[in-house]
């Protein structure tokens, strides 16, 4: 048993190490659609959704990896698919010698290799199960149906040949494996009460979702610009790569480019989308002024003026000069000390500057600079 658990280690590390990744492409999507039908997201659908995608590359690496080389494959014996169903357990059941008389022989039948393969193809699709009816509120039979399909697609991706980079499948596609992968969604969907009991309902997470969207959190906001500046560095990108020439003389046109796109990006579409970026649009956000009326055209364009042009230049500005003074630091030895102490002064203060600036902003007013000066605040759409 101590070897089998061993063997799936690797997996589940593997996915562990992947799942930042996955994560950051998933992100985005998964805000969007809570925020736009429930107006907020509660902490415990996050860990609920984020723990089944760790469950999903768990199962799927589980059935592919360790992944052997091109002449290990090739070493391998042929075996066709295993139409006749648990062929292997009938043979651990007379290796083991084992008999309902014998307490002994459970032992040795329990601790053989085929006994062993069968129960740890049924607990791999368990929590699928349980998340089955638990999260998605399926029926016994569509919970039964998926971990059917799920099975399937396993045993598809062996079969292929993990999708025909193999020559052939490096493992044996069965028909216990569909059997039992099933079996273990069904007997998570039995278990899963075991499970609600001490965690909140679906309705419960649902409604303090609704609860969070009633008011405009700090997290939406922030997510509303995290989105403005993936589409516009999507948008700038693409313009780079097919209509400015990367060379020395074409570097002022692409500068020139960068700039427009920002002016019309962040300033003309959020006119023209009635007080809303792209980005807040997508969450639902949209701008009033500090009163709840209707905002004009000029407190849009002062607004994201403010936080996309000037703030976000500050914050570069910042970001820049610590780093330079974080090398000149690390570089002690070959830079004077008056250079050392001279760039030191003026790095420090003019952060300082910045940072008091946006604090006195914040205390005094409880808003941030582009929100104080453009007389604004964001109200759902």
């Amino acid at each position: 048993m101590i070897r089998y658990l061993s063997s799936y280690l690797q997996p589940i590390m593997w996915a562990c190490m992947l799942l930042p990744l996955i994560a950051a492409i998933f992100t985005i999507p998964f805000v969007i659609r809570q925020y736009r039908k429930y107006g907020g997201i509660a902490f415990m659908r996050v860990i609920v959704v984020y723990s089944f995608i760790l469950y999903l590359m768990c199962a799927f690496l589980l059935t592919v990896l360790p992944l052997p080389t091109i002449e290990q494959v090739l070493a391998m014996p042929d075996h066709p698919i295993g139409w006749i169903p648990y062929v292997g357990f009938r043979h651990g059941l007379v290796e083991s010698g084992f008999s309902f008389s014998d307490p002994a022989s459970w032992k040795r039948f329990l601790k053989c290799d085929d006994f062993l393969q069968c129960f740890y193809n049924v607990v791999m699709t368990v929590p699928l199960g349980i998340y089955l009816r638990y999260y998605f509120k399926c029926s016994f039979k569509k919970t039964m149906l998926i971990g059917l399909l799920a099975s399937l697609f396993f045993e598809g991706v062996q079969y292929s040949a993990l999708f025909g980079i193999y020559p052939k499948p490096y493992r044996f596609t069965e028909v216990d494996d569909l059997i039992n992968n099933t079996l273990g969604a069904v007997t998570g969907f039995v278990i899963e009460p075991m499970f609600a009991r001490f965690i909140p309902s679906r309705d419960d997470i649902d409604r303090l979702s609704y609860i969070k969207g009633e008011r405009i959190t700090f997290m939406r906001r922030l997510f509303a610009i995290i989105i403005d500046y993936v589409i516009f560095n999507i948008i700038y990108a693409l313009t780079e790569a097919f209509f400015i020439p990367m060379n020395a003389v074409e570097f002022k046109v692409s500068v020139m480019v960068f700039f427009a796109e920002v002016f019309v990006y962040f300033v003309i579409v959020p006119v023209i989308l009635k007080a809303r970026t792209p980005g807040q649009a997508l969450l639902k956000l949209k701008l009033a002024d500090e009163y709840g009326m209707k905002v004009s055209w000029r407190q849009v364009v002062k607004r994201n003026v403010g936080l996309y042009i000037i703030e976000f230049f500050m914050a570069f500005l910042a970001g820049f000069l610590l780093s330079g003074l974080v090398g000149v630091l690390m570089a002690w030895e070959s830079n004077s000390k008056k250079i050392i102490l001279i760039y030191g002064i003026s790095t420090v203060g003019i952060v300082f500057l910045m940072l008091s600036f946006v604090l006195r902003c914040i205390k005094k007013h409880n808003a941030l600079p582009h929100s104080h000066y453009s007389h604004t605040v964001e109200i759902t759409s």
